[in-house]
């Protein structure tokens, strides 16, 4: 019988930082906020994400999101870092109640550095992370059906396609699709 996941990341994980495939997912700090801005201010990034997600993204809006991150136990968020500083994000969000054994990816990769294998490589370090470290016994990850690029990372990451919510959200005045891709744990 599977073990439960980690409830509380806050305690045992919180300050771990993730080495391979020549990058560093860690943390992120203040020093952050002018790359955080630079990168996450790209309509086209926003565009697959949630609205949540600021569009214009301000120093403002990264100075908010970085004190976030560091606060809340309902999300662990990294900086995708390949020794220049941050490039990107990528988080697990933790769900409560009977889906805790689940976890959901967020992830999102400065422009410049797209079609370079890199959120290949960062969705495969947080998701060992997540069944090695948490045990959690699947991660998953919501993406819009207009948004083909998430779709092929996340097959190449090892991620199969496990349904479609048709006409599942509205984005911009337009009804989408979402596709789920999961990842069962192995170990499991």
């Amino acid at each position: 019988m599977p073990t439960m996941p980690i409830p509380n990341f806050q305690t045992a994980f919180r300050q771990k930082a993730l080495e391979g495939a020549g990058l560093q997912l860690r943390r992120l700090t203040m020093e952050d906020a002018p790359q955080l801005t630079t990168y996450a201010n790209n309509p086209k990034i926003a565009a697959n994400l949630m609205d949540r997600f600021p569009s214009p993204y301000t120093l403002e809006s990264a100075h908010w999101f970085i004190n976030y991150a560091a606060e809340n136990e309902g999300e662990s968020v990294f900086a995708i870092d390949r020794g220049e500083g941050l490039i990107g994000v990528i988080s697990l969000i933790f769900k409560p109640d009977i889906y805790a054994a689940s976890v959901e990816l967020g992830y999102w990769l400065g422009e410049p550095f797209w079609g370079q294998g890199i959120m290949t490589g960062a969705i495969s370090l947080i998701v060992r992370h997540a069944f090695e470290d948490l045990r959690h016994s699947r991660a998953y990850a919501n993406v819009f059906h207009t948004n083909p690029a998430s779709r092929g990372v996340l097959e190449k990451a090892g991620f199969e396609r496990e349904g479609i919510a048709r006409n599942a959200i509205v984005k911009k005045g337009r009804i989408l699709d979402v596709w789920t891709y999961g990842k069962v744990n192995p170990n499991l």
